[in-house]
């Protein structure tokens, strides 16, 4: 029994919620400490001036919690921590700044050589941006509208580094 995990019952529940008077303070600390995923000498551990465990049994006695299930500490075990959501994460973030730093090269080109009209106007569509797919159609217009005033050069260079913001 002292080296169980427990989890509150419907009725321990209830006992924290509507404070019946069955419990003392100190029971009352070790209920609300009991999550269904720590073992009964980590509580005591973690509350070294208290008789954890008689305190447990008192709650087991009384109904408040419940053994968790061996098979539902084994699922608890394996699924430890958020591994998995990670790297979608980083992943998120090295977009995010991908698209920034593609953003700044458009609007730094787009002040020097076309003017605040276009600053505002592909303002306006880059704030639309959420993936890198999106960009595609902006650059090509972005492009044209350089080439047309007679910035190849910077058409053919600011192309070249967005594409290279995202080869990064």
């Amino acid at each position: 029994m002292e080296n169980a995990i427990y989890h509150k019952t419907a009725l321990g529940q209830q006992e924290l919620t509507q404070r019946g008077g069955l419990i003392g303070q100190k029971e009352r600390q070790v209920l609300f400490m009991i999550d269904g995923a720590r073992h009964s000498m980590a509580l005591a551990g973690m509350l070294p001036n208290i008789d954890v465990l008689g305190i447990v049994h008192k709650l087991y006695s009384l109904g408040f919690i419940s053994a968790v299930s061996q098979s539902k500490t084994i699922d608890q075990i394996q699924f430890s921590g958020p591994t998995t959501v990670a790297p979608q994460i980083s992943q998120d973030l090295l977009q995010k700044r991908q698209i920034d730093a593609a953003r700044q090269v458009i609007l730094a080109v787009t002040q020097e050589y076309l003017g605040k009209n276009w600053e505002d106007r592909l303002s306006e569509l880059l704030s639309t941006v959420r993936r890198p797919e999106d960009f595609a159609p902006i650059v090509e217009q972005w492009g044209v509208a350089l080439r047309r005033s007679g910035y190849r050069s910077a058409a053919d260079l600011g192309e070249r580094e967005v594409k290279a913001v995202f080869a990064s």
